[in-house]
């Protein structure tokens, strides 16, 4: 059934499927660290040209038709896939490969599939007619299939046509894609795209000569074993996918940093133009080469490469420094890829910012100290030998709680804690030996940046508030004389004044008793103005909180006509209105609706309460108030607006600077207007709540301050 010439095609055939065969254990044995990527489709590419060559060379051998039949199903199989391989391999080794989606994979998997489909169904529908090159006529008669061969003396076989100009054009566009990478290459890389080139032509080349030159036999599938000759060439002589090109074009061209690809033996395999700085010699002559021995830096690549997450080098250039970060990272699966990328990351402009503020810290006067998670100093700044008396040197390695005063360490120690284990700043005051011997208080706010590569600790921040301690110190104690002792030296003189105006004196005398008397009582009046000022705005604030205010003004104007029904009280108020103010507004509101009365020189006085969203911004509530009498002089306001007394310009009285810290307290604003025709407006602006919104977050409303 065979003849005796076709014996020495079929060795050939089998020499070929061979040599592929050894093309894909040597990539998939030597080459096993090598990116799957690449290393399993060019596997599944000639192990596809194997089972094509081999199995047709057992076509010719077969003794028995269904042999025939097997060996020819098989080796058409393996004819049908081989131009659709190579495109994938083609794309994958160019990095192309992000073209090959699932969708992409599926259509071009449709017409292998589909022309091994019509193989196996040949004889009962004959679509692929009976190409006479592949065998005797009788033989392809009895199998009833086209031979494996892509072209033979066509017919009126269409599809079979079809099936041959597809997959010459498939196999085309492979080889544009490698060409397209020999183009862009140079050096190792240009010469590794050249030999595919070659062995993607060689088939090519085949199948151009049988279509113009048919002879009876197939020349494609031998062609395929000198392919594999050329391409196991490449693998042992020029590093065919040992040292390759890794996406340079989508991972390295684009990037600023410098890169360093390295294979599994640590060789250079791949640079940008950005790593010719750090290399000994151009990049072209260290490819291949391992990278201890090109880098410029190479203690500092050996500890990353050992493990070390990260390392600092220093590369000199033209005469200044430039600093990079070297980090190391898997190009892939740690268990099948040990290909590494080594960047460079210039942070030459970082170091430089760290030095500029290196710079403020060491001429600043407040102390900077950074601790490790210890407690311990690893960095304390020059301001505190100035402060301190302490040199920087000495406390570097000690506890910061060493200085702490002995009442204030374990509070220190909860603090610290704090910071590490918190999320936020963590500010405290506590008291630090001064080297003399005397105790000097700070104010310290400690962040942790224990995180920070650039600081690797928790930074505290200290200043030296023993002077402000010791003045607020004195104005308590100020305080307590004029609120106790000058309070019970003018009880005093009232109860004298009084029994002065029950003698029988004189008329004038009277009057000077009189005098006596109310200037006493009006600084009596002051002394509580400021015990109620100290009690109210030391005390400390529970935050903002939703507050309905028209309610409560309601009842403070019920209180007026009922204490003085001569007043006339004019009220414009809705149903009710939500503000986010502290706690005390109320008793602001009621400090102006008191001073509007109280200094009314009017027979009836006129006060006029409004509550009405602001016509400026729908996120505010104005609440206006307005009388009749003679206004607050013009002084008092451009000193309430600036903020600042001196001994010309001041305010009578403290219910005004009172109302005003309030407001502030509330996040709000006062303002002054004229009233037509007599009289003044206070203006109170605070910002709205919204009811249900207040009530489902617990009541609580935080203002942009606190969570600034």
């Amino acid at each position: 059934m065979t003849g005796v010439g076709q014996f020495p095609y079929a060795y050939a055939l089998f020499a070929a499927g061979i040599l592929a065969g050894v093309v894909t254990l040597v990539v998939l044995g030597r080459f096993r660290l090598y990116s799957r990527r690449v290393r399993l489709p060019f596997a599944i590419l000639t192990l596809s040209g194997s089972i094509w060559a081999t199995a047709y060379g057992f076509v010719f051998l077969a003794t028995t038709p269904g042999a025939e039949l097997f060996y020819a199903h098989l080796s058409w199989a393996g004819a049908a896939i081989l131009p659709t391989i190579w495109l994938v391999f083609a794309l994958v080794y160019a990095g192309e490969d992000q073209l090959l989606t699932t969708q992409m994979l599926g259509f071009l998997s449709i017409e292998p599939g589909v022309a091994i489909a019509l193989a196996l169904t040949n004889h009962s529908h004959g679509l692929l007619g009976s190409p006479l090159n592949l065998w005797t006529a009788a033989q392809t008669d009895r199998l009833g299939i086209p031979g494996p061969g892509l072209l033979g003396p066509l017919g009126p076989e269409l599809l079979l046509l079809a099936h041959v100009v597809y997959g010459a054009g498939v196999a085309l566009v492979g080889v544009t894609v490698v060409g397209k990478t020999y183009l862009k290459s140079s050096n190792i890389h240009r010469r590794q795209a050249g030999f595919l080139v070659v062995a993607g032509l060689i088939p090519i080349g085949a199948l151009v000569g049988e279509f113009f030159f048919p002879i009876r036999v197939n020349p494609v599938p031998v062609s395929l074993g000198v392919s594999s000759v050329v391409v196991l060439w490449a693998l042992f002589r020029h590093q065919l996918f040992d040292i390759t090109p890794i996406a340079r074009d989508a991972i390295l061209s684009e990037m600023r940093d410098a890169v360093v690809v390295l294979d599994g033996q640590d060789r250079i395999v791949e640079s940008n133009g950005a790593a010719s700085e750090l290399l000994e010699r151009p990049v072209s002559e260290c490819i291949g080469e391992s990278v201890l021995e090109s880098v410029r830096v190479p203690s500092e690549v050996r500890s990353v490469l050992d493990g070390r997450d990260r390392a600092e080098a220093v590369v000199e250039d033209g005469g200044t420094c430039r600093y990079f970060e070297v980090r190391s990272e898997s190009l892939g699966d740690r268990t099948r890829d040990r290909a590494r990328l080594l960047v460079f990351y210039d942070v030459t402009e970082r170091r430089r910012t760290e030095e500029e503020f290196r710079a403020l810290i060491e001429n600043s006067r407040d102390v900077i100290t950074v601790l490790d998670e210890d407690g311990e100093r690893t960095y304390t700044s020059p301001s505190m030998t100035e402060v301190l008396g302490y040199q920087t040197d000495a406390l570097v390695g000690e506890s910061v709680l060493d200085l702490v005063h002995p009442e204030d360490r374990d509070r220190v120690a909860d603090s610290l804690n704090a910071v590490i284990t918190g999320d936020s700043p963590v500010r405290e005051e506590f008291r630090i030996r001064h080297k003399n011997g005397t105790w000097r208080r700070f104010e310290t706010v400690g962040v942790d940046l224990l995180d920070d590569p650039a600081v690797d600790g928790v930074v505290l921040n200290s200043r030296d508030v023993t002077s402000r301690h010791r003045y607020e110190q004195r104005l308590r104690v100020l305080n307590r004389v004029l609120r106790h002792d000058l309070r019970n030296d003018m009880n005093v003189i009232l109860g004298h004044a009084d029994l002065l105006l029950d003698e029988r004196i004189p008329a004038e005398s009277k009057d000077h008793a009189r005098t006596i008397k109310r200037k006493a009582s009006s600084l009596v009046e002051l002394g509580e103005q400021t015990r109620h000022i100290d009690t109210t705005l030391t005390r400390g604030s529970s935050g903002l909180e939703p507050v309905e205010v028209v309610e409560r003004i309601e009842a403070q104007l019920d209180d007026i006509e009922s204490d003085y029904p001569e007043v006339i009280i004019h009220r414009n108020f809705p149903d009710e209105m939500w503000v986010s103010a502290d706690d005390l507004i109320e008793s602001a509101i009621k400090h102006l609706i008191d001073n509007a009365l109280e200094h009314n020189d009017r027979v009836i006085p006129e006060v006029g309460v409004t509550v009405e969203r602001s016509a400026m911004s729908a996120d505010y509530v104005e609440i206006r108030i307005a009388d009749n009498g003679p206004g607050v002089p013009d002084a008092e306001l451009s000193v309430l607006e600036s903020g600042t007394e001196t001994p010309l310009q001041h305010i009578s009285g403290l219910g005004l600077w009172l109302v005003q810290w309030i407001i502030d307290r509330s996040n709000g604003r006062l303002r002054f207007t004229e009233n037509e025709p007599r009289g003044t407006v206070a203006i109170v602006g605070l910002r709205s709540a919204d009811r249900a919104a207040s009530i489902s977050d617990g009541g609580t409303v935080t203002s942009e301050s606190e969570t600034d």
